[in-house]
């Protein structure tokens, strides 16, 4: 199994982060490569026409590799609510039809898909939470049982809220069976739990790299299926998602040619000097480490939170289809009021929202941190 790498962060002993879903710190080599970026713009006159389009392929490979996508098949963006927005101007949604989500999704999720019923006069249709925790058998079901004409299926492949696991290779069943689009928010799960859009081909797939990318902020890939590669809509249109916008006579031509691929998609300012080599550093490491290997770290000390939350006589019930990746703590009244002061107070760091405790450890814990934060947690 691949061992504790807090060497290779600057994360102090004596703190305990354990909240990567809800952002992550970035390696130090990371940091250094955003460093140079920085120094590149400090001397423009430096630069050539390859700062604007090497690092923005290096960084699209490595994404690519991070879902099993073909390079071509994935834009540069800015974040997950920008790939939804994509996702949005392209999907078919014909009025009367209905859009399905999951009971409290998140808003980068949510929003946009409101936004588009509206104008389209469709309907969005909410799964609600399964009392079994099988969220999977939910959203198939209201795909077969639908009374109206399903046209979008905006999944995910974990609640961000619940920590409940989805099986989206049977949903993207369902949907294909619908002749319903499947919009996938990734934000958080990829970079810690191996997954192949070729099982999967969903119609687009967006992740952020701010979590478990361990990357910047304000950076997000979005995977497109070949079948939007011609014709699909963009949000912006600028030169670095056109042929030719290389040559020094880019003007001349009056609207050129889309890039191949979901280039089209890419968005403008795409090759941020400072933003992509901290992707591109972050991601190399998880490339050497193996998705494969961080899973297998990460549901190794998400076991030891659960066991260590029963150990403490925690009233907590493991869910039936939990995420390996991310353990949500329902606590209930034990926590003290003052919980979340007070594990700050401790340099303890997890998500406290009403009862629940999110814990998302990455490959920076250990075993101790998951100790400190069991030993730190105020409890009536």
């Amino acid at each position: 199994m691949l061992n504790c790498q807090r060497d290779l962060f600057s994360i102090p002993r004596e703190t305990a982060y354990l909240d990567a879903a809800y952002m992550s710190p970035i390696p130090t080599a990371a940091v250094a490569a955003g460093e140079a970026g920085v120094r590149v713009k400090a001397a423009p006159w430096k630069m050539t026409i390859a700062s604007y389009y090497d690092e923005v392929e290096q960084a699209r490979q490595l994404a690519a590799s991070m879902v099993g996508a073909a390079t071509d098949d994935v834009a540069i963006v800015a974040a997950t609510s920008y790939g939804m927005a994509i996702a949005a101007a392209n999907v078919a949604v014909p009025p009367g039809s209905a859009i399905l989500l999951m009971e409290n999704e998140h808003t980068s999720h949510r929003y946009v898909w409101y936004d588009l019923a509206q104008r389209s006069g469709a309907l969005v249709d909410i799964v609600p939470q399964p009392a079994d925790g099988d969220w999977t058998g939910a959203i198939v079901s209201a795909i077969r049982t639908s009374s109206r004409p399903i046209a979008v299926v905006a999944g995910t492949l974990v609640h961000w809220f619940e920590g409940m696991a989805i099986d989206l290779e049977i949903v993207a069943e369902a949907a294909r069976a619908a002749s319903a689009a499947l919009v996938v928010d990734g934000t958080q799960w990829v970079g810690a739990v191996p997954f192949d859009v070729r099982r999967v081909r969903p119609d687009f797939l967006v992740f952020a790299t701010y979590k478990f990318l361990l990357g910047p902020y304000r950076l997000a890939f979005l995977y497109a299926d070949p079948r939007w590669h011609e014709g699909g809509r963009t949000l912006e249109h600028h030169s670095w998602n056109r042929l030719g916008g290389d040559r020094s006579d880019f003007y001349k031509a009056t609207v050129a040619e889309f890039l191949p691929g979901a280039r089209r998609f890419d968005m403008g300012e795409r090759s941020d000097f400072a933003v992509l080599p901290i992707a591109i550093a972050a991601m190399e490491l998880i490339r050497d480490w193996t998705v494969e290997h961080v899973f297998e770290r990460l549901r190794h000390l998400n076991g030891l939170i659960w066991a260590e939350a029963e150990n403490h006589g925690l009233p907590v019930v493991r869910p039936r289809h939990p995420t390996p990746h991310i353990s949500i703590l329902d606590i209930g009244d034990r926590l003290l009021p003052n919980a979340a002061q007070e594990l700050k107070r401790a340099d303890v760091h997890v998500t406290l929202r009403g009862t629940k405790m999110r814990v998302s450890p990455h490959v920076y814990n250990d075993e101790a941190d998951i100790e400190r934060l069991f030993l730190s947690l105020p409890l009536r």
